[in-house]
């Protein structure tokens, strides 16, 4: 496990935080995932308020399709993917991993957890314009619900297969010095 200190750890040891440093400690992983999740849904949402009300981007329609919806939700989700890998690979699951491939390999297994729930989200967004077109207000509630459950999914992916701690192996062979 990574005993350095960051920021977070620096901010607990402060005097009138410290009463929490245990509590802070023992419960660091969900307590830096429901922060930095935060962190990711407010990067997602405002995006997507920008593209959608000061662009104005959930007027554009192609045919029945709502592309400038589409458009500007992907490319929230996207942002918001990268800073949840950034987030969670550093300060949640304090991820060890090195080397260009291993960090790639991680990297693309991050991102295929999260194309899940992009299709998830992207989906479900849709699915609200299709239901109550032209209503904006429906349309953020429907972007805010999607969240709660991409969220609690992809804790679950980091935690299991894309962050989950590496067990040690034991030596091969131990005891090569006794055999001889």
């Amino acid at each position: 496990m990574n005993d350095q200190k960051d920021i977070f750890d620096k901010i607990m040891h402060l005097p009138g935080l410290r009463v929490f440093e245990g509590f802070f400690q023992k419960h660091r992983e969900g307590l830096m995932y429901l922060f930095f999740g935060g962190m990711t849904t407010l990067v997602n949402l405002a995006l997507s308020a920008f593209f959608w009300y000061i662009l104005h981007w959930e007027s554009w329609y192609l045919g029945e399709f709502a592309i400038g919806t589409f458009l500007g939700n992907l490319i929230s989700i996207v942002t918001a993917i990268l800073f949840a890998y950034v987030t969670n690979r550093h300060w949640v699951f304090r991820s060890e991993t090195k080397g260009f491939h291993d960090v790639g390999l991680e990297f693309l297994k991050f991102v295929g957890g999260r194309v899940t729930t992009l299709i998830i989200e992207i989906g479900g967004v849709q699915l609200v314009v299709m239901l109550f077109p032209g209503d904006s207000v429906i349309l953020f509630i429907g972007k805010l619900i999607t969240q709660i459950l991409v969220i609690l999914v992809n804790y679950v992916f980091s935690k299991l297969v894309v962050f989950r701690e590496k067990k040690q192996e034991p030596d091969e062979n131990p005891d090569r010095d006794s055999d001889r």
